[in-house]
């Protein structure tokens, strides 16, 4: 059966719930627990209606000397889990593989999310460190393949970049994703539908060996909701919801479908605001985006100065995470003014508040042991 994904469940761990409780919510955490990073703001595919098109003007990228720091910085802090994630291609930058090596020999724990055409260059480092790796694909066919993500050199990388899935699904210990973002023509100049190869995807990711196959929905930035769900036609999310409805009848015990939390309002047409009745987002004190440009509270807000809270290439991540600069960040971030979007961690943000004030109060929280360290 087909499932929704579930961030609640995993903030009753008890390495989560010993670092809310030991936390002063009012002044903060003393670190995150998970860390997005995007290494490089460069992509060697140029897909029309990017979401992060106007980030890699620059191709940015930190050294390779930096970005190992980096890492030796998160360690130091007590960072649990790093997210190699963009802004641009995460392994696109020379030095990953090193990162990779360097994270998981020190247990910290590796999500990678990857459009796949350097899977092959860093095969070793994936297959023994990566916790989850998850490809965004999109597409069944090379023809749909190559509008929606076409290649810089005009070369289709379609054929090319589930090769690559293969090679990983026979040596991977952790897991393998196919990441499917349904898109319309609404989506922006040179997106066409993808909608009707949603099945055809999920067949293809089942046989290239994928432990999940993830649908997701797509975005638009609107001047007055700076990331809102997609409006789409309603006759084309009928035809999606057909599509997702047949996709139970491919699961097995090793082969699982996950729908993106705002999915169900994206196929719905609920573009509409996501209220929010609190007044600081706990899910920035326990996790946080660190780009090339800056660092910021959080993915919705990459690239966005009012929410960048440092300087990764003259700052160290214990030194940015103390500093003023965020202080006055956080101070300024209030969900219910700023966040009216659907956002992915609403949920978390409220369970989070729940649990403090039961604590609070005395109440005796269940915890459940370690099973997953991306919350």
């Amino acid at each position: 059966m087909s499932k929704r994904m579930d961030l609640t469940t995993k903030l009753r761990q008890k390495f989560v719930l010993d670092k809310i409780y030991g936390s002063d919510w009012n002044a903060g955490s003393s670190n995150p627990l998970v860390v997005e990073l995007d290494t490089t703001e460069a992509c060697d595919l140029a897909c029309p209606g990017c979401i992060s098109q106007d980030i890699m003007v620059t191709n940015n990228r930190f050294s390779n000397e930096r970005l190992l720091e980096l890492g030796k910085e998160f360690y130091e802090s007590g960072v649990k889990a790093v997210v190699l994630i963009g802004g641009g291609e995460p392994l696109a930058h020379p030095a990953v593989g090193d990162l990779i090596n360097y994270l998981g020999s020190h247990d910290i724990h590796i999500g990678i999310t990857t459009n796949g055409t350097f899977i092959k260059k860093y095969l070793k480092e994936i297959a023994e460190y990566s916790n989850w790796t998850r490809v965004s694909v999109d597409a069944s066919s090379v023809g749909l393949f190559d509008k929606l993500r076409p290649s810089k050199s005009g070369k289709s990388k379609f054929e090319f970049i589930v090769e690559n899935m293969r090679m990983l699904a026979e040596v991977k210990t952790g897991k393998l994703g196919f990441s499917y973002l349904v898109q319309t023509e609404a989506d922006g100049p040179g997106v066409h539908s993808n909608v009707h190869e949603i099945y055809t995807a999920a067949e293809l990711a089942k046989d290239i060996g994928c432990d999940y196959f993830e649908v997701k929905p797509s975005y638009q930035f609107r001047e007055d909701i700076e990331h809102a769900l997609m409006k789409h036609d309603s006759s084309l999310m009928q035809e999606a919801k057909a599509e997702i409805e047949r996709l139970d009848e491919l699961e097995t015990d090793n082969f699982s479908i996950l729908k993106a939390i705002n999915l169900a309002y994206s196929l719905e047409g609920i573009s509409e605001d996501q209220p929010k009745n609190y007044s600081k987002c706990p899910a920035t004190e326990l996790r946080t985006l660190v780009c090339p440009s800056g660092a910021f509270v959080c993915p919705y807000w990459r690239g966005k100065d009012n929410m960048n809270i440092g300087n990764l290439h003259t700052t160290s991540f214990a030194d940015m995470w103390s500093s003023d600069r965020r202080k006055e960040v956080m101070d300024y971030l209030d969900p219910g003014k700023h966040c009216s979007f659907h956002c992915l961690r609403h949920e978390s943000n409220t369970t989070v508040i729940d649990l403090v004030e039961s604590a609070e109060k005395g109440e005796k929280i269940e915890t459940i042991a370690e099973y997953d360290r991306f919350i």
